[in-house]
């Protein structure tokens, strides 16, 4: 199968609301991209305007790209050290992937505030080179199969080759 490099750049985030009752915002993002999920680092300084500037590699199939139709799902969590990382708010879209440039978007959360904007989050992508992804399918039984019949028949070679130079 043909794919791609996507490079995905996630630059920062303003005007978080703050989740916390009790300590300082520590944000993190989860992006999500062709079944992958990657996480930046963990902005440990600027609170409600963390700043990461990460790039994250992801492999899409090239059909995707052709089509332009890259879904994406961006998610910011305060990182939390008694209990689970708490939820900020996400970014549901679809990347055209051969736009340049940086893009600014109001982060929403996936609960009943959804119209509600939390924030705004500023990324950038940029497709890479194109590669060949041997898929999955080659480990079938019936390819496996045949694998295991040709190396019978290669240790068979080897062995004949052996019996004729031991002589």
């Amino acid at each position: 199968m043909e794919a791609r490099y996507f490079y995905f750049t996630v630059h920062s985030a303003s005007n978080l609301v703050d989740v916390r009752h009790f300590g300082e915002m520590k944000v993190y993002s989860k992006v999500s991209i062709a079944g992958k999920s990657k996480c930046t680092e963990v902005d440990l300084v600027n609170k409600t305007n963390p700043e990461w500037n990460n790039t994250l590699c992801f492999i899409v199939p090239e059909e995707d790209i052709i089509k332009e139709d890259v879904p994406a799902v961006i998610e910011l969590f305060c990182q939390r050290s008694l209990s689970y990382d708490k939820y900020i708010g996400e970014l549901n879209l679809t990347l055209r992937p051969f736009y340049k440039g940086e893009c600014n978007f109001p982060l929403l959360r996936n609960d009943s505030n959804q119209s509600k904007s939390f924030g705004t989050l500023k990324f950038s992508h940029e497709v890479g080179d194109k590669i060949l992804v041997v898929s999955d399918s080659s480990s079938s039984s019936k390819d496996y199969g045949r694998k295991r019949e040709i190396f019978n028949i290669a240790v068979g070679v080897g062995q004949l080759i052996a019996t004729v130079f031991s002589s």
